[in-house]
C-alpha cells in the first residue's frame, strides 16, 4: 500500500520527460522528413534509394517514441517498482511486453537511418573501393540490427519468460549487458561511416576551405553517434533491475533521442537546396530597393539587366565543389 512507503516515494517519478521528448521528436521527425520529400521531389523531381529507406526509418523512430509513450501511460516507467507492485502489477508485465517492442523497434530504428546515408554515399561517389567498403559497413549495420533483434527475442528461454514473474529472471540471460552491448557495434559503424567519405573530398582539386565545408556536411551524421555515446553511459550506470521501471526512465528518453538523431543527421543534408532557397528570399527581400516617386534605383535597374549574364557565366563555371554539393543536397 502507498501508506507503506516513506513520504513522497509513492508519487515520485521521472515519467513526464519521457513523454515531453517522445512528443517532440515525433512531431520534428515527421516534419524532417516531409521536408526532405518534398525538397527532393521540387528539385529533382524523384526519389532514390536513400528516400525510400528513410521512411520505415521514420516510421521505426516514431514508432520507439510510441512505445515510450506507452511504458509511462501503462507500464509504470518512470515509477518506482515496489510501488508499481503494490498497487498495479498488471503494469509490470505491460513494461515487459513493450521492452520487447522496445529493443527489437531500436535495433530497426537504428539500422535504416544508417542504410539511407550508405544509399546517399553511393551515390555520390561512384570510386569501386568506396563502394566496397560502403557494402560492407552497410552488411556490418543490417547484421548487427538482426542479431540485435534475434537475441531481444530469444534472451530468455521462454517468450513469456520477460513477462512471467514466476520465473522471471531466473530464466532470462543478463538484459543490462544486452543493453549495453547493444550500443558498441552501433558505435564502431558509426565512426567508419564518419571517417568514410573523408578521404575522397580531401583528394578532391578544389580550395582546402570548400574541402572543410563539404567536410562539416559529411560530420552532420556525427549526431546519431553522440546520442549513442551517452545511452551507453547511461545504461552503464543502471546496476541492476531492482527498480528497474524508475531507472529505466532515462534509457527510454536517450533510446528516443538517439533514434531521432540518426534520423535527423540522414537528413539535414538533403535539405541544403531547401536551405539556400530560404536564405535567397531572405536575402532579396531584406535587399530590396526602395522606390522613390515611383523610380527604381539605377543599381536595381543594372542588375536587373546583367542577371542573365550573370547565371549563363555561373552555369558555365560549374565547380568540381559545386557539382559534388549538388549530389550532397539533391
Amino acid at each position: 500500500m502507498p501508506s507503506d512507503f516513506p513520504t513522497g516515494y509513492a508519487e515520485e517519478t521521472n515519467g513526464p520527460p519521457v513523454l515531453i521528448a517522445s512528443g517532440i521528436f515525433i512531431g520534428l521527425q515527421i516534419t524532417i522528413v516531409a521536408l526532405r520529400l518534398a525538397t527532393r521531389l521540387t528539385h529533382r523531381g524523384q526519389l532514390g534509394i536513400d528516400d525510400y529507406l528513410i521512411l520505415p526509418a521514420l516510421v521505426f523512430s516514431v514508432g520507439i517514441c510510441v512505445i515510450a509513450i506507452l511504458e509511462v501511460r501503462i507500464g509504470g516507467v518512470g515509477r518506482h517498482l515496489a510501488v508499481i507492485l503494490a498497487t498495479d502489477p498488471v503494469a509490470i508485465q505491460n513494461w515487459a511486453k513493450l521492452a520487447y517492442s522496445m529493443e527489437t523497434t531500436y535495433c530497426a530504428a537504428i539500422a535504416f537511418p544508417k542504410l539511407s546515408i550508405l544509399a546517399s554515399y553511393l551515390r555520390i561517389f561512384t570510386t569501386k573501393p568506396f563502394r566496397i567498403a560502403a557494402y560492407c559497413v552497410a552488411a556490418f549495420v543490417s547484421a548487427t540490427a538482426i542479431a540485435g533483434i534475434i537475441t531481444s527475442l530469444t534472451i530468455c528461454s521462454t517468450f513469456a519468460g520477460r513477462w512471467d514473474t514466476k520465473v522471471f529472471p531466473g530464466n532470462c540471460r543478463n538484459i543490462l549487458a544486452y543493453w549495453k552491448g547493444m550500443s558498441v557495434p552501433n558505435i564502431v559503424s558509426d565512426v567508419v561511416m564518419l571517417v568514410l567519405p573523408m578521404p575522397v573530398i580531401w583528394r578532391l582539386h578544389i580550395e582546402r576551405r570548400q574541402k572543410v565545408a563539404l567536410m562539416f556536411v559529411f560530420l552532420l551524421g556525427s549526431l546519431g553517434m553522440v546520442a549513442s555515446i551517452v545511452r551507453l553511459i547511461v545504461a552503464f550506470r543502471i546496476t541492476g533491475l531492482q527498480d528497474g521501471t524508475y531507472d529505466s526512465a532515462v534509457l527510454v528518453i536517450w533510446s528516443v533521442v538517439e533514434g531521432a538523431c540518426y534520423l535527423i543527421a540522414a537528413c539535414l543534408p538533403t535539405l541544403r537546396p531547401l536551405f539556400i532557397t530560404m536564405a535567397k528570399t531572405a536575402r532579396d527581400t531584406l535587399s530590396y530597393p526602395k522606390q522613390s516617386s515611383g523610380a527604381l534605383d539605377d543599381s536595381h535597374v543594372d542588375s536587373h539587366h546583367l542577371k542573365p549574364i550573370r547565371e549563363r557565366y555561373e552555369a558555365d563555371n560549374l565547380s568540381e565543389r559545386q557539382m559534388l554539393e549538388d549530389k550532397v543536397g539533391v
